[in-house]
C-alpha cells in the first residue's frame, strides 16, 4: 500500500508541475491585489468600473488577483485636469482625466512601476462623465503591458533573493503545527522564479503530508474512541463523519480501511445498508481525489480568507 501511495504522489507532483503553468488562477502565478484608495470625488459606480478595469489589466497579462498575497498591489490615482459644463438642456459635463497606474509593495513601501494615461468622458452628470471616461481605458494598451512586465521582473527578484528565508520561515511554522500559514507563505512564490518555485513546491508537499498525517491520526484516534464507547448505529455514523475527513494518502490508510471493515462486520443487518452506502461514498471520493496542487491551494486560500485584511488606504497613500 505504501509503495502504491508513494508512486501516486510522484505522479501527482510531476503532473501538477506541468499544470501549474497553464491552470487558470493557479498558485504559480504572481499575485497582485487590485486596491483603490478612497476618493470621495469619484462616484461609487464609476469607482467600481475603474476597479474592474484594473482586474482586466492584471488578468490579461498573466497576473492572479486571488488574495493570496497582500504585499503587491496595483492601484490607480485619478486627477481631473479639465472640466467643462456645456449649456445644453440638460447640461452635459465633459471631463479630461489623468490616471496614474502604479504597482508596488505595500509592506516595504516601494513603488515598482507606474504608467499614466489621459482620458476624456462626457455625461449628463458626474457619474456618467466618469463612467464614460473609464470605459475608454483599454487593458490592451501597450503601457500596461510594459508596466506589468517590468513589475513582474522586480517581483521575481524579490522572491529569488528571499527564497531561502521564506522556506525557513515556513519550516518554522510547520514545526509549530501552523501548517495553513506555512503553506500560504510558500504558495505566494510564483513559478516565474523557477528554482525557488520548485523548492517551495517540494516543501509544500512535505508540510502538507505532515499536516494530513497529524490531523488524520487525530481523527482516526477519535473515531476509534467513539466506536469503543458507542458500537452501534449512532456510533457508526459519527465514526464515518470523522473517517471522511481523513485524507486517503496518509501512511496509515491501510489501518483505516481495516477499521472500517471491523465496524462494517459488527453493524447489524438492518443498519448495514445505510453504513455500506456511506462507505461506498467514501471509496468513490478516494477514486476522484484531486491533485495535490488543488489541495495546497485550498489550504492557502482558506488561511488567506480567514486573515484580517491589512491593506488599507494609509498603506496605499504612502506609496504615492
Amino acid at each position: 500500500m505504501k509503495k502504491i501511495i508513494n508512486l501516486m504522489l510522484i505522479t501527482i507532483i510531476l503532473t501538477m508541475n506541468c499544470l501549474a503553468q497553464t491552470t487558470e488562477n493557479d498558485l504559480g502565478k504572481i499575485s497582485i491585489n487590485v486596491v483603490l484608495p478612497e476618493n470621495k470625488e469619484i462616484p461609487a459606480e464609476a469607482s467600481k468600473l475603474l476597479e474592474t478595469k484594473l482586474r482586466q489589466i492584471v488578468t490579461r497579462y498573466g497576473i492572479a488577483d486571488n488574495g493570496l498575497s497582500e504585499r503587491f498591489v496595483i492601484t490607480a490615482k485619478t486627477n481631473v485636469i479639465q472640466k467643462d459644463i456645456a449649456p445644453s438642456n440638460p447640461p452635459r459635463i465633459s471631463q479630461k482625466l489623468e490616471i496614474t497606474f502604479m504597482i508596488g509593495d505595500v509592506m516595504e513601501n516601494k513603488v515598482y512601476e507606474t504608467a499614466s494615461l489621459e482620458i476624456s468622458g462626457m455625461g449628463t452628470n458626474e457619474t456618467k462623465a466618469y463612467v464614460s471616461a473609464f470605459q475608454n481605458i483599454s487593458p490592451a494598451n501597450k503601457i500596461f503591458a510594459e508596466m506589468i512586465e517590468k513589475a513582474k521582473e522586480k517581483i521575481v527578484t524579490y522572491y529569488t533573493e528571499r527564497c531561502e528565508q521564506i522556506i525557513k520561515e515556513a519550516q518554522t511554522l510547520s514545526v509549530k503545527n501552523e501548517y495553513g500559514q506555512a503553506i500560504y507563505k510558500l504558495s505566494q512564490i510564483p513559478n516565474l522564479s523557477k528554482d525557488c518555485y520548485s523548492k517551495a513546491l517540494t516543501q509544500q508537499e512535505k508540510i502538507y503530508t505532515q499536516m494530513i498525517e497529524t490531523e488524520g491520526m487525530k481523527l482516526f484516534t477519535q473515531a476509534k474512541t467513539v466506536w469503543a464507547t458507542s458500537p452501534n448505529k449512532e456510533g457508526a455514523i459519527e465514526v464515518m463523519d470523522l473517517i471522511e475527513q481523513i485524507n486517503p494518502t496518509v501512511s496509515f490508510f491501510g489501518e483505516v480501511q481495516k477499521f472500517i471493515n471491523q465496524v462494517t462486520a459488527k453493524i447489524e443487518l438492518q443498519e448495514k445498508k445505510e453504513w455500506e452506502q456511506r462507505v461506498k461514498e467514501y471509496n468513490d471520493q478516494l477514486k476522484t481525489e484531486q491533485m495535490r496542487i488543488k489541495a495546497y491551494k485550498d489550504v492557502a486560500m482558506e488561511y488567506a480568507k480567514n486573515q484580517p485584511k491589512e491593506i488599507n488606504n494609509t498603506k496605499i497613500v504612502t506609496l504615492w
